[in-house]
C-alpha cells in the first residue's frame, strides 16, 4: 500500500509540473518576437544601415544609438570592433552580408565632377544599340555637324 501511495504521489507532483509549464504554442510565439541583439561593427557599418537591417526602416537608427550612447557619442562615427546592442530587434532571415551587398548596389555613389567641369551623362555618349561608334578620325554623317535635328511630329 505504501509503494502505490509512493506511486501517486510521485505521478500527480509530476503532473501539476506539467500543468505549471507553459503550453508549447506560448514558446514558440515567444522565441519568434522582438529581442535584443548583438552587432559586432564591420567596416563600413553605419547606424542607418544597422536600422535597416533589423528593423527594415534605416530612420529607425537613433533606436539604436539612444541604447548605445555609452559607447558612441558621435552617431556618425562608430568604430570597426564594436559590439553594439540592437534593441527589440527581429531576427531577419537574410544574412547580414546579403543585405549590405544589395543595399550597397542598389544605391551606387558617384564622385562629383571635377571643379570647372559640367557633369555628363556617359550613356549620351554611347551610339545606339546595334550601332558602332565611329571610328577616331572618321567623318562626321551627313548632317550630324551642328545641323539640328527636326522636330518630333505631332500626334493627332
Amino acid at each position: 500500500m505504501r509503494t502505490l501511495r509512493a506511486s501517486l504521489v510521485v505521478v500527480l507532483s509530476l503532473a501539476g509540473i506539467l500543468l505549471a509549464l507553459p503550453a508549447p504554442a506560448a514558446l514558440a510565439a515567444d522565441a519568434g518576437g522582438p529581442e535584443d541583439a548583438l552587432h559586432q561593427v564591420r567596416p563600413g557599418d553605419e547606424l542607418h544601415l544597422l536600422a535597416g537591417y533589423y528593423y527594415g526602416d534605416a530612420r529607425q537608427w537613433e533606436r539604436i544609438w539612444q541604447v548605445n550612447r555609452d559607447q558612441v557619442s558621435n552617431p556618425n562615427r562608430i568604430r570597426r570592433g564594436m559590439i553594439l546592442r540592437i534593441p527589440d530587434a527581429t531576427p531577419p532571415a537574410e544574412p547580414y552580408a546579403d543585405f549590405v551587398a544589395r543595399t550597397r548596389r542598389a544605391q551606387p555613389i558617384a564622385a562629383p565632377p571635377p571643379k570647372g567641369e559640367a557633369a555628363t551623362d556617359p550613356a549620351a555618349a554611347l551610339p545606339p544599340p546595334g550601332q558602332q561608334p565611329p571610328a577616331a578620325g572618321a567623318p562626321e554623317p551627313a548632317g550630324a555637324a551642328g545641323a539640328p535635328s527636326p522636330p518630333p511630329a505631332k500626334r493627332p
